[in-house]
């Protein structure tokens, strides 16, 4: 595949993220994002593609960085200036994906959309505790433990942190109040709605093949943190599916093969080399779905520390939601 070239004058909005902060912008081609960032990301970016390498397969591909600085043929998209009166719920809904990063460096990573015809996003934000004790400030602690005594964040470990789903004409897109209003009662209801084209478009065995194969990328995900000492708030799981009928049918006419659990599925590398034999310019072929760790703002890896219970739990029990889609197609 050939190197990409940025030319930041064709920077624009990234406008299809299910969740996140503002500021994201995409390539003209809408291969790549560029995600402002702090330089604590960066490094654990770095740190993991060297030294963690099988932590690593499970990240969006990391591309490098850019300095963004200020340039006037930058989109700006920064949020417009909040009167002082407004209620911090106020506040909240009208800047759904949060404020944007005081930095100029952005980090350049793989568009996990990229490729899909009309993908479906699915973001769960994953532990109960979404701050790190002792980076975090006494009012941000104690607003963050409120949101997670509220939702199954603090029930469940997870919760929907937002979503967009194609009905077969326009998205329906659910937003960090949708995720908020679950308990962990009712969570199935959230993921049946984000599966629901799903059901709708494949044969009941193509459709429990699919969701096999993502539960196994999930459980994938949990068994690497537990053989690792690291600590991740505030990280997510993203599962993104193809939402186009027609598009995920031929897709599935020659369905993946569901791995073992502990099946190793090909690095980025690997299946980036493949293609580079088979035709250098060769874009990526179409693919069902993809499913990755995001979110590493405030992660880091922590020797002698143990593995991330916090965020163990939150998988296993997204894995057992997925348990209970499954059981729908048998």
């Amino acid at each position: 595949m050939a190197e990409k070239t940025l030319d930041q004058a064709k920077l624009k909005a990234f406008e299809n993220a299910a969740a996140g902060h503002d500021g994201v912008l995409s390539d003209e081609s809408g291969e790549m994002i560029i995600k402002p960032c702090t330089d604590h990301e960066i490094a654990f970016y770095q740190e993991s593609l060297h030294h963690h390498p099988k932590f690593y397969e499970l990240m969006p591909l990391f591309m490098g960085t850019l300095q963004l600085g200020a340039p006037a043929n930058v989109p700006d998209v920064t949020a417009p200036s909040e009167p002082a009166d407004l209620t911090q719920d106020q506040k909240d809904k009208q800047l759904l994906h949060g404020q944007k990063i005081a930095t100029e460096t952005a980090i350049v990573l793989e568009n996990l959309e990229h490729g899909f015809k009309k993908p479906n996003v699915l973001d769960l934000k994953l532990g109960a505790l979404l701050y790190d004790p002792e980076q975090t400030k006494p009012e941000k602690a104690e607003r963050l433990d409120k949101v997670a005594a509220e939702t199954t964040s603090g029930s469940l470990n997870f919760r929907i942190a937002g979503m967009k789903v194609w009905n077969g004409k326009d998205y329906d897109v659910y937003d960090k109040f949708y995720g908020r209003k679950f308990n962990k009662d009712n969570i199935k209801d959230g993921f049946a709605t984000f599966f629901s084209s799903l059901g709708a478009a494949s044969r009941p065995d193509d459709a429990r093949e699919l969701l096999e194969t993502i539960l196994a990328e999930i459980t994938k995900a949990r068994h690497s943190l537990e053989r690792s000492e690291s600590r991740m708030y505030s990280a997510s799981v993203l599962i993104v599916y193809e939402g186009d009928a027609d598009a995920l049918d031929t897709l599935m006419g020659n369905p993946p093969k569901t791995p073992r659990v502990d099946e190793r599925a090909p690095t980025n590398f690997e299946i980036k080399k493949s293609q580079e034999e088979e035709d250098e310019d060769e874009e990526q072929p179409p693919v069902t779905h993809r499913v990755k760790m995001i979110d590493f703002a405030h992660a880091a890896w922590t020797p002698g520390k143990g593995r991330d219970e916090n965020v163990i739990k939150g998988l296993k029990n997204v894995e057992d939601q997925m348990d209970v889609l499954i059981a729908r197609f048998e």
